[in-house]
């Protein structure tokens, strides 16, 4: 496991400092993980969702982030400015299956956040949940995801309004290139 995340940390070193480029299509890092998840009004969503939008971003999420949920509104506003350009977001409540009260805390927040963007409840014994999510060393942490389901360049760890021009870049790079 130690070997696995050295590995994954030195490859998102590699893609982090070769991805930028004038106009050139960013290094695919690899697939999102195959999934199955519950919105918060009950659909079952899984990997089909990424083929509707040129991309998508994801942004995973916890319940005892601060950080976290203060971004939500931001990321609504960037939603709003980008959907009409076939660019969809997705929040993954990470820790809102864990618990009842997990479940309900995480929808008063998408509720009181004024959050339109579909948010997901990954099940709580999963392959996703055990192989990708547990992976992440900080929150919260955004990828994009393009039609094919692959994520796109490294992932971003932190306030996403901190990045906004490196994210803005590169999903304006993915959408002049697909």
């Amino acid at each position: 496991m130690k070997k696995l995340v050295i590995s994954l940390l030195i490859l998102s070193m590699v893609f982090t400092f070769t991805a930028c480029g004038g106009g050139e299509i960013e290094e695919t890092l690899k697939a999102f993980p195959e999934f199955e998840a519950t919105d918060f009004e009950g659909n079952e969503v899984n990997n089909s969702i990424f083929e509707k939008y040129d991309v998508t971003v994801v942004n995973f999420w916890s319940n005892g982030c601060g950080s976290c949920i203060e971004e939500m509104p931001y990321l609504e506003e960037l939603y709003q400015s980008l959907k009409d350009k076939n660019v969809n977001f997705i929040g993954v409540g990470v820790d809102s299956r864990d618990t009842e009260d997990n479940f309900v805390f995480a929808k008063e927040v998408i509720s009181k956040k004024g959050v339109t963007y579909m948010n997901i409840s990954p099940k709580f014994e999963s392959s996703f949940k055990d192989d990708f999510i547990t992976t992440i060393t900080g929150y919260p942490y955004t990828v994009l995801v393009d039609k094919e389901g692959n994520i796109r360049g490294a992932g971003l760890t932190g306030v996403v309004e901190k990045q906004e021009e490196n994210i803005l870049s590169r999903i304006e790079n993915m959408l002049t290139n697909n």
